[in-house]
């Protein structure tokens, strides 16, 4: 019976010890959004705290490294209504987000890593454009459209414009690294980083086979295509 009796203390010290760590890390990072939708298998991880599986309707935080698993895709839908698509094998960073503070405060930033993309800026960025970043391991893309495709691994990237889901929105990328920049306003066209050490390419239409191709694991997204002239 004391050994019974000891197990249940050690149980509920534990249990314990769980919960208050689950409120500390709730206590110190900011929500950012949910997972609107998932097919297959994801999960997020924070500095100094177990990774998390991801379901629908999980909750994601500043400072999520989040990837996704073979064949798998999901959605997030942030606070603002900015919303992004990841693809199968997967590497996204939430870096920053801060909403309903001020014009000046209020921001979002994410990192790419690696795999495909696509997202629908939402509110940050129609109010102030360049409050919205998105980094690349090759270059970052300035947000002043509203609906973005791409596929980054570790040293290169292809980023597309595509087709604006909002006719009243602005349609406008800038891709920009060290080594230079590009503008893509028309949706279709794209540019490409073919290493770390180059600037993005002249701003050409791409094939939609590659459009296709670029999106094919999205598979939740329903992805639009652009129209090619």
């Amino acid at each position: 019976m004391k050994s019974k009796t000891i197990l249940k203390i050690h149980f509920l010290a534990w249990l314990l010890l769980i919960m208050a760590s689950n409120q500390c890390f709730a206590d110190d990072i900011k929500e950012a959004g949910t997972i609107k939708g998932i097919d297959g298998e994801a999960w997020a991880s924070q500095e100094n705290q177990p990774k998390r599986v991801l379901s629908e309707k999980s909750v994601v935080y500043v400072g999520d490294d989040i990837t996704t698993g073979k064949k798998s895709s999901l959605e997030i839908l942030f606070k603002d209504k900015t919303s992004f698509t990841l693809g199968s094998e997967s590497n996204f960073l939430i870096t920053n987000f801060t909403y309903k503070k001020s014009a000046d405060e209020d921001g979002l930033g994410v990192k790419k890593l690696k795999g495909s993309f696509r997202f629908i800026s939402g509110l940050i960025a129609k109010k102030k454009p360049k409050a919205m970043a998105v980094k690349t391991s090759v270059a970052t893309i300035g947000i002043r459209g509203t609906h973005v495709a791409g596929e980054v691994d570790t040293t290169s990237a292809r980023i597309v414009l595509m087709e604006k889901e909002d006719p009243t929105a602005a349609n406008k990328i800038e891709v920009f690294n060290d080594f230079g920049s590009v503008t893509i306003d028309e949706a279709g066209y794209g540019t490409e980083i073919p290493d770390q050490y180059s600037p993005p390419s002249p701003v050409r239409r791409m094939r939609l086979q590659s459009i296709n191709n670029l999106t094919r694991s999205i598979q939740r997204a329903n992805t639009p295509r652009p129209r090619m002239r």
